[in-house]
């Protein structure tokens, strides 16, 4: 603490003695200013006043003689106001007016932080007895979670700026401007107050460049220094640790500022963020206020699954698209359709128990889902290329065939509703994805099989929406996969519900099934152990 206070002694006297010298060397550039002034005047204003000029005596042409005299013929007399000189107790009545309301409320804010400082222990728990409600477990949760936030946002903000400032100083004193310490130093007291300070700051360090130099190079030069170490730190630095330490949504913190500003004015600025951030943090563990975290945190609104079943319910096949593009950058396409795809779909059958879907609903989804699918089919334009080894997890034990058999594919099909096809194209691309042949066939059209010609086909995906609805149709499918393909492995993929159901197991079994499988990603395990060269190993059932 005494290293603290000494090193805070230290930079104000530097600084002190730097401002001084600046306030000292100030009539030595009068005439500089002077000059300044005169030529922004003729480039800006001078031109101004002779346009202006020349318009008046243009009116003055074309009005008519009698709007200058009064009625009786005589010209009016200009009269001239001049000013008194102030005496000196107005002139410190008028200082005393402007600067002690300031100092008043820089006091009273000063005299209630010391008391509150020493009595901040049964302040604590005043308020956790005021908010609890009986529940102390969740006040204190909440109060723990607001004090990290705003502690973390501070010594975030304090890094940024001291860094700002440093930046500044560094850039100003190569470029020659004196008091480049001192300037750094107002830049990064200046940037508390958001979006307003660093400009602030930036007018003065630019006044100074322009009254200590002959020219308007270091003017211009100090602009440029400004522009440069805000775009780069407001547009790269600051959204990464603001939002890792306060959990704001960008677009939050700015409406917050314009709302705080407007109801307490530059205070309300200062305090946006801070207030904002205890807001949120009430909406998150206050269930009467979760809008409030909804609003103007900066969690996504809605899960990844949610925002796929919704976009496909609205028809937007290319925001589809866009998340597809984005999941497959560091994950491959099994997990997309194990984590998003079937999870939507599910959720789909859900909202359609309790609600009936339209015609029309039904026709956007399939168009948007199918637009989904055909873009997974242009695996060079959506993917980049990824290496080898990361395609598949490496959390599963799989190994991936060098080729699948010569002459060997897989055949996937579907059974049932409209899901159950676009579940089987989605597994059709899934498996190219991983280097294994398959096609898909309507089941309608499995009598296009030649029987006893089926040897490159060892093996069958069924897809079906809900067997024991289905057990019907999927027995007579499988039976004619059966008598068509004798050779082949016949797997089940169930769509809703889990694989290991027991009556679905039963069902299936009943039905002819060799296995049953909930998802994708056992279907590329299959795929690959049934495939490659060097297993002979069959499926488990």
């Amino acid at each position: 603490m005494l290293l603290l206070f000494l090193g805070f002694s230290v930079a104000g006297l530097t600084l002190g003695g730097q401002a001084i010298r600046l306030a000292g060397n100030l009539p030595q550039y009068e005439s500089t200013i002077r000059d300044k002034l005169q030529t922004l005047d003729r480039l800006t204003l001078g031109k101004l006043n002779v346009v202006v000029t020349q318009a008046d005596r243009l009116v003055s042409q074309l009005s008519p003689e009698s709007a200058t005299t009064t009625a009786g013929g005589l010209t009016p007399t200009p009269v001239q106001i001049v000013p008194t000189h102030a005496k000196p107790f107005e002139v410190i009545s008028k200082i005393a007016e402007a600067v002690l309301p300031p100092l008043q409320t820089a006091g009273i804010v000063l005299v209630v932080l010391i008391f509150i400082l020493l009595d901040y222990e049964s302040l604590r728990d005043r308020m956790i007895r005021l908010m609890s409600g009986g529940n102390l477990r969740a006040t204190t949760q909440a109060i723990s979670d607001a004090t990290e936030r705003l502690s973390r946002f501070f010594v975030s903000q304090f890094a940024v700026n001291a860094l700002v400032g440093s930046l500044v100083a560094l850039g100003l004193g190569l470029a020659g401007l004196s008091g480049a310490m001192f300037l750094g130093a107002l830049t990064a007291v200046s940037r508390f107050i958001p979006y307003v300070g660093i400009w602030l700051a930036a007018g003065a360090a630019m006044l100074m460049a322009a009254a200590t130099s002959d020219g308007w190079m270091l003017m211009a030069l100090t602009a440029a220094i400004y522009l440069f170490i805000e775009i780069v730190i407001a547009q790269f630095l600051e959204p990464r640790l603001y939002g890792h330490s306060t959990g704001l949504s960008p677009l939050s913190v700015v409406i917050a500022a314009i709302f705080w500003s407007a109801l307490w004015g530059p205070v309300g600025l200062i305090l946006s963020t801070p207030l904002t951030l205890c807001l949120v943090v009430a909406g998150r563990h206050v269930p009467a206020l979760n809008f409030l975290e909804i609003l103007l945190g900066d969690l996504s609104a809605l899960t990844q699954v949610e925002r796929f079943y919704q976009r496909a319910l609205a028809g937007d096949s290319a925001e589809l698209v866009r998340g597809l593009r984005r999941f497959l950058k560091d994950r491959p396409l099994h997990q997309f359709a194990d984590q998003v795809v079937l999870p939507s779909i599910r959720l789909g059958y859900e909202e359609f128990s309790v609600h009936e879907v339209t015609q029309a609903e039904q026709l956007r989804m399939n168009s948007a889902v199918s637009a989904l699918i055909d873009a997974m089919s242009r695996k060079p334009a959506l993917r980049k290329r990824r290496r080898a080894g990361a395609v598949l997890d490496p959390q599963v034990s799989m190994t991936r065939p060098a080729a699948p058999r010569a002459g060997q594919s897989v055949l996937v099909t579907g059974v049932g509703r409209d899901i159950a096809d676009i579940t089987a194209r989605i597994l059709v691309n899934v498996l190219h994805n991983e280097r294994i042949e398959a096609c898909y066939l309507a089941w309608e059209s499995l009598q296009e099989i030649v029987p006893g010609q089926g040897q490159g086909i060892p093996l069958v995906f069924i897809t079906c929406v809900e067997p024991e609805t289905h057990a019907q149709a999927l027995g007579e499918v499988l039976a004619e996969l059966r008598g068509l393909l004798p050779q082949a492995r016949l797997v089940v993929m169930r769509v809703l519900g889990e694989a290991d159901d027991p009556v679905a197991q039963l069902t299936l079994a009943d039905a002819g099934a060799d296995a049953v499988i909930g998802g994708y990603q056992e279907a590329v395990q299959i795929g690959i152990r049934l495939l490659s060269p060097e297993d002979k190993v069959g499926i488990a059932p």
